[in-house]
């Protein structure tokens, strides 16, 4: 049973299709949806980005950096997550972080930008744009969609929403 197990491990990863190790060098607004539906992007509706974002990100009444300190607790404090240093920017707004699957350890890479939407009613406006995908693989089985979701729930508990869909579901 454990040779099946390894023949079907070896032929799934001979398999693999994804952005390589690279891929921590894609910026979230300008990120290109692979073939494959092992990605989620999350934007607010004010936010172009290349991609159609699967998610709604909220618009949060506080400043990006001090929204992105919101998500890093968010972030760090979920399984297996790690903080990288994104090479596509030297600007202070943006993360990029390493989540490692439990049992193999395959890594998924989220990509986040924050951006400034300046003042309204309810003072200062920012939000952010996150790209989470698969290094390796062609399905992650709905991984990233679901981390975002987690993560955006949690913000929403943490950080003050000011505009978007209700994520109190």
């Amino acid at each position: 049973m454990r040779w099946i197990a390894a023949i079907a491990l070896v032929g799934l990863l001979a398999g693999c299709v994804g952005e390589g190790p690279n891929s921590i060098e894609v910026a979230p607004t300008s990120a290109v949806a692979p073939s494959s539906p092992n990605w989620a992007l999350g934007a607010p509706a004010e936010i172009d980005t290349t991609t159609e974002p699967t998610h709604e990100v909220p618009i949060f009444a506080t400043g990006p950096e001090e929204l992105l300190g919101y998500l890093d607790s968010v972030a760090l404090a979920d399984d297996r997550v790690e903080a990288v240093r994104p090479a596509w920017t030297t600007n202070l707004r943006a993360r990029a972080y390493v989540q490692r699957s439990p049992t193999l350890g395959f890594p998924d890479v989220i990509s986040v930008e924050a951006v400034d939407l300046g003042t309204g009613d309810a003072g200062q406006r920012s939000s952010f744009v996150i790209y989470s995908r698969s290094v390796y693989g062609y399905s992650d089985l709905g991984v990233n969609g679901a981390r975002l979701d987690r993560w955006l729930k949690q913000l929403a508990e943490s950080a003050p929403v000011v505009a978007g869909r209700g994520l109190s579901q």
